[in-house]
């Protein structure tokens, strides 16, 4: 009895179980009656989805090894949106975003508005998928908080390296999209707001990754006393390889549902992806939308030189840096207005994680986060443990050379980042008798008031618990030196270094 049940899922895929009732009385000529109760009592690999509430007492059901397969997602949201179920959506959107995306961004992908009489609210929308155990938040290294699909572990390592690297990525592409409209006119100028800001850009009952109010004629509308009410300017962006229509489903839905309201002005809605299924930019072209992509906004140089940038942060993460392909998008996207701060801090964090590699016996790794109850959280930059003997925690800033390490960094790194850290490796089992070095590694100088600061904390703190270092321009060109490897000299000298006769201050 059960391996006929198995055989209709392992042909129809997870399903609702009057589908699978159907497909089992005809496979063995019994009455739709008679499949049901066998259902009742499947064992072996047989699942049913506890948690999630269809009509009629339909439960969806499947076998042990779907779960958590792609084709698990898609049916499962499938069948959520047919019963006008708003879970369905949020699974289709982590489905896009490779199964993973930032807590604060959920929001903005899952399809649900902030809060909106009749919806339910996105911060529900979570609470619901958690308390049914398909996701579940994690922290993730150099990101903080995330949803994800319920996993195993390790298969969050790569899921991890792969959205860091695209996240920083889509803020340079919204960052030359804010530009594109700026200088177009469609939005305002000082205006512009995007997902890195504080405050999620909302419009209408949603947040958008990008929103601007808008001027042009076509989107003014004038209130009783003659005063313009602006239009807006609300996009999406996504560079995961491919926009499907099922990914596109959840945009779609957000656009339908605000243009249902009916005090909000009327707006132009853009979605950027890497690319877009024939069925998916149809449907958005359909419904009024700009599906569009970073080659038509920008050029294939800018388009070709973003998906490098992907690919290469996660190699980074994951096995090693390749400082020349890092130099040569430097270069491209520093065209981009805005760019070049996000991309020398990057660049800089990866020479030190290099050179640290290639000078020190430990295991180097970039971007963790540490939290600690009743302590708060820190992102590590770059850390290295020398098993059973010392951890090295470093702080990097790469800044010009030309400029100060603002003093309020300086000082939440000695007087925050450290005992925050401190903390996690006096809790962690295998590093809290570890020596402990936490250092601060800058291209450019800190101010006469700080360094007075640091010398004084030097001196006072207990060298048994941990010593503080800081390594300035001069100290980190001679570790960059010592490396004797040519490329990565090469790019520190082309970034944080004036000209061939420059000589770093400490």
């Amino acid at each position: 009895m059960t391996k006929q049940i198995e055989a209709v899922l392992n042909s129809l895929g997870p399903s609702l179980s009057n589908k699978v009732a159907d497909a089992l009385a005809k496979r063995a000529n019994i009455s739709h009656v008679a499949a049901r109760k066998r259902l009742s009592r499947a064992g072996g690999n047989v699942r049913k989805l506890t948690g999630v509430a269809f009509a009629r007492n339909i439960r969806f059901m499947y076998l042990k090894d779907q779960y958590g397969s792609p084709i698990f997602w898609q049916n499962l949201a499938d069948a959520l949106i047919e019963s006008k179920s708003a879970l369905g959506y949020a699974i289709l959107a982590l489905c896009q975003s490779g199964g993973m995306v930032p807590v604060k961004q959920f929001p903005i992908v899952c399809g649900s508005p902030v809060l909106q009489s009749k919806h339910l609210a996105a911060e529900t929308v979570l609470q619901k998928l958690i308390e049914v155990r398909l996701v579940k938040t994690i922290l993730a290294d150099g990101i903080g908080e995330c949803v994800a699909f319920a996993q195993e572990e390790q298969y969050y390592v790569q899921a991890v390296a792969e959205l860091r690297a695209r996240l920083f990525t889509e803020d340079i592409l919204l960052a030359a999209t804010s530009d594109w409209l700026r200088k177009l006119g469609l939005a305002s100028y000082n205006l512009v707001t995007t997902r890195k800001d504080d405050i999620l850009p909302k419009v209408g009952t949603f947040v958008w990754d990008l929103s601007a109010p808008s001027y042009i004629n076509a989107l003014i509308r004038f209130s009783r006393d003659g005063k313009p009410k602006p239009g807006f300017v609300i996009c999406d962006v996504n560079l995961t390889e491919n926009m499907t229509m099922d990914g596109a489903a959840p945009f779609i839905h957000k656009c339908k549902t605000l243009r249902g309201l009916r005090n909000v002005s009327p707006c132009i809605q853009i979605i950027i992806a890497n690319r877009f299924d024939k069925a998916a930019f149809k449907a958005l072209r359909t419904d009024g939308i700009i599906a569009t992509t970073p080659a038509l906004l920008f050029g294939e140089e800018i388009a070709d030189a973003l998906l490098e940038l992907i690919s290469v942060m996660t190699a980074a993460a994951i096995a090693s840096f390749d400082s020349v392909r890092f130099e040569r998008l430097f270069r491209t996207l520093s065209k981009i207005e805005g760019t070049s701060i996000q991309l020398r801090g990057k660049l800089f964090e990866y020479l030190v994680a290099d050179i640290v590699n290639r000078t020190l016996l430990g295991e180097v790794t970039i971007n963790r986060h540490f939290k600690v109850a009743g302590k708060g959280e820190t992102e590590i930059d770059v850390l290295s443990v020398e098993q059973n003997r010392q951890i090295t925690v470093i702080e990097c800033k790469g800044y010009s050379p030309r400029a100060i390490i603002p003093d309020n960094l300086f000082e939440r790194w000695l007087n925050r980042n450290v005992p925050v850290a401190y903390a996690y490796i006096k809790e962690h089992p295998e590093w809290k008798n570890l020596k402990i070095t936490f250092e601060f590694w800058t291209s450019a100088p800190i101010s006469e008031g700080m360094m007075t600061v640091f010398q004084n904390k030097q001196r006072n703190i207990n060298t048994y618990r941990y010593s503080v270092r800081l390594r300035g321009p001069s100290e980190v060109w001679d570790a960059c030196v010592n490396t004797r490897e040519k490329n990565l000299i090469q790019t520190y000298k082309n970034h944080f270094m004036l000209d061939e006769n420059y000589s770093p201050s400490h």
